[in-house]
């Protein structure tokens, strides 16, 4: 694997931009650049959570549903921007979708009215979601599969920062200044994204790939797309295991600050660990690719998520919020960091025989792994259990039904049949 000679790569000639023989890292990480603007408008303002609710006059539970409120623009804006993207290419989504982003991020900014908020983390959803369903696709677009593989690794190196960081970063925010400076400072983080779109990205759909089917058509695109074999197992598989953090995410707030009465400086360490965890395995994964078949990977994390989760879920039943914290903290921490095995690898299988819709894969599967945090987020607030009980049966379930979908993936597929 060679580095490019420059920072950044120069714009070539549209025959030169697809299927590259080496892997374009300094452009890999400009898209995680790009990319990390999601987990850090989800992650940042999580140790804001307590203060804005006092703001508001409402619980930290209630104020914690702006969580799956932005989760719902998450999924329906990815519905939007990838047959977009298939149809007109990837750069003009970018500029649609970072523009609503800073727009929105202002919002949230100067409001203070909870409703209004929950609003603008809508509206904050929709356009960063462009961020995660461009790149994947330009990744899909450039790269062979097992590229693509180390691709979204060395991606998630950058991006996984935002979570290690962010919570941290906002804890920081919030000793200096009050939460709004929370999303001032997002606002201007998708101003370089504009920034970085503007100067750096370059159109990876050639016109002989762009989609050119009537937009009537793309609902049944979808569903094309989801009774695909190659794509359903490990789309979805992923997509409720990744789902099961975006859980974690929802309720983490109230299980570590609210119930063990962890500071807001130190749950941010905590969640940065778990980050780091997940960061730290997508690096290891980029060698196992070198030396083991993906699917034999990602079903060992798939198996490694699991059996945390149904550590977490034991340790619930019988003890509840009396359990040990550092032991409560441990299966979150191999539940999440488990995710650097399975991730790249079940998104690198899923877009591998996707061409023509690669940006309809990636929205469909982004959507998949964000309708599983809003719906198991909402689940969670259904039930009078302890949090730790509720969190270890929602990674369980989650986790077990996703590793279930990941064996069902034809052990024989052959991914350089795709390239």
């Amino acid at each position: 694997m060679s580095a490019p000679k420059s920072s950044l790569p120069n714009k070539p000639i549209a025959s030169e931009r697809v299927r590259s023989a080496d892997l374009p890292v300094a452009w890999i990480m400009m898209l995680g650049l790009m990319v990390a603007v999601g987990p850090l408008s989800i992650d940042m303002y999580l140790p804001a959570l307590p203060s804005m609710a006092d703001d508001f006059g409402v619980s930290t539970a209630f104020m914690a549903n702006s969580v799956p409120a932005y989760f719902v623009g998450l999924v329906f804006g990815q519905l939007f921007y990838g047959p977009f993207s298939d149809r007109v290419g990837r750069v003009k989504p970018l500029y649609m979708g970072m523009t609503l982003y800073v727009i929105a991020s202002v919002i949230c900014a100067t409001t203070n009215n909870e409703y209004v908020l929950f609003v603008g983390r809508t509206m904050q959803a929709l356009g960063a979601c462009v961020g995660a369903v461009v790149t994947r696709a330009a990744i899909r677009d450039r790269l062979t599969a097992k590229q693509t593989a180390k691709a979204f690794s060395i991606m998630i190196l950058v991006m996984g920062l935002a979570p290690i960081l962010a919570p941290s970063l906002g804890a920081l925010f919030l000793q200096f200044f009050n939460w709004h400076s929370i999303f001032w400072f997002l606002a201007a983080f998708g101003l370089l994204n504009l920034l970085l779109t503007k100067f750096f990205f370059f159109e990876t759909l050639t016109e002989e790939n762009r989609n050119v089917r009537p937009a009537r058509e793309v609902l049944s695109q979808y569903w094309d797309l989801l009774k695909d074999p190659s794509f359903n197992y490990p789309a979805i598989g992923g997509g409720l295991l990744m789902g099961a953090m975006f859980v974690y995410i929802s309720s983490a707030s109230e299980l570590i600050m609210d119930t063990y009465g962890v500071s807001a400086t130190h749950f941010g360490w905590l969640f940065g660990m778990n980050a780091a965890g997940f960061v730290g395995l997508t690096q290891l994964n980029q060698w196992l690719t070198n030396r083991f078949r993906i699917l034999s990977i990602l079903r060992f994390g798939a198996m490694m998520q699991v059996l945390s989760a149904g550590t977490l879920f034991f340790v619930g039943i019988f003890l509840g919020t009396d359990a040990w914290l550092p032991l409560v903290l441990a299966c979150i921490f191999f539940c999440i960091a488990g995710l650097g095995l399975t991730q790249p690898n079940a998104s690198a299988i899923a877009l591998a025989f996707q061409k023509q819709r690669a940006g309809m894969a990636s929205a469909l599967q982004g959507s998949l792994m964000f309708s599983v945090g809003i719906f198991g987020g909402l689940l969670l607030n259904l039930f009078p259990l302890n949090p730790v009980l509720k969190m270890g049966i929602a990674l369980f379930v989650l986790m077990s039904l996703g590793a279930f979908l990941i064996w069902q993936i034809d052990r024989n597929l052959d991914l350089d049949d795709a390239e």
